[in-house]
């Protein structure tokens, strides 16, 4: 009899991919949309798309009755929003509701999709997040999260999954995959100076997966990609899509400037993506290291492909 896994927020360019992912390998999904008509991933006779908000609990429920394992991917992302309390409603307090109602429905596993900006950068599992991230409340509600959820580890096989930054199959040019809408449609492209762990989403999906089938409960798991700089990342995009435009540096100074900028618009009460923390964010090197995934789940990332990452090959 096939295992049956519930992923949440299947609409997500990561849920989707990590719903190909355990179709692939044999598995019976459940996977939570907000609209049907706004999934792209993958269809088979093996997924019942259901529409559903995860924080409605009566419906969830129901669609716990009968599973193996949870894949918690649905969160809010926005960088934008300046209101903790609606990250904490959603990343937080339905998260934890949800790990207590998998537990009464008797789910044997549940896999937490954090990021991996809950953790210091350059560093390890267990080291504590730094600056500019304890300064986003995406990634402060992750953080908190995680915290939240832990005790529940010798009730249900809890296990953390924190990926870097990811882009590929079943990403938007408005989600993830914008990084490289520059490349894509400028004859200028502007380098900021610092760097990112970069991750093929598929990559990430058998991450999670891994994650599922072999993480230990209570236990957190770097699932990483490449270390680049931006530069290095817009020269081997541009070059896989065949393109040439002029790469421009930009000073940290500047980088500095408009995320004061940012600040003061905020104040202002204007929404924008510009921080100092959001810039600081592009100014340093956020490289992230797979060790305790490799080997503990046996996850070590192919080489990244920008050109199946761009979908240049389809």
């Amino acid at each position: 009899m096939k295992q049956k896994v519930l992923v949440t927020g299947a609409n997500g360019m990561l849920a989707s991919n990590v719903i190909e992912e355990l179709l692939g390998q044999g598995y019976e999904v459940t996977g939570t949309v907000r609209r049907r008509a706004s999934y792209k991933g993958p269809e088979s006779g093996d997924l019942n798309l259901v529409e559903c908000d995860f924080k409605d609990s009566s419906a969830m429920k129901e669609l716990l009755k009968g599973c193996d394992a949870v894949i918690h991917c649905a969160a809010m992302l926005s960088q934008s929003e300046r209101d903790y309390s609606k990250f904490r409603e959603v990343n937080v307090v339905a998260t934890e509701n949800l790990v207590k109602m998998a537990i009464a429905a008797g789910v044997g596993t549940f896999v937490y999709v954090s990021t991996a900006n809950t953790i210091g950068y350059g560093k390890a599992e267990g080291a504590p997040m730094v600056y500019p991230y304890t300064a986003s409340n995406y990634a402060m509600s992750k953080a908190e999260s995680e915290k939240t959820i832990l005790p529940y580890k010798d009730r249900i096989r809890l296990v953390i999954a924190n990926p870097a930054f990811m882009a590929g199959k079943y990403g938007t040019e408005k989600g993830a995959n914008r990084l490289f809408n520059m490349v894509r449609k400028s004859p200028v492209v502007f380098c900021p100076p610092g760097g990112k762990s970069i991750l093929d989403v598929t990559e990430a999906a058998r991450g999670m997966v891994l994650a599922m089938q072999y993480g230990r409960s209570g236990e957190n798991y770097l699932i990483t990609g490449e270390n680049l700089t931006y530069k290095q990342i817009f020269r081997q995009a541009a070059e896989s899509l065949g393109r040439k435009p002029l790469f421009i540096s930009i000073p940290a100074w500047v980088m500095t400037f408009a995320g004061k900028l940012g600040d003061f618009l905020a104040k202002a009460g204007i929404n924008t993506d510009m921080s100092s923390a959001t810039l600081t964010m592009l100014k340093i090197n956020n490289y992230y290291y797979t060790d305790k995934a490799a080997k503990e789940l046996g996850f070590v990332p192919a080489p990244i492909d920008f050109k199946k990452v761009l979908g240049v090959d389809e």
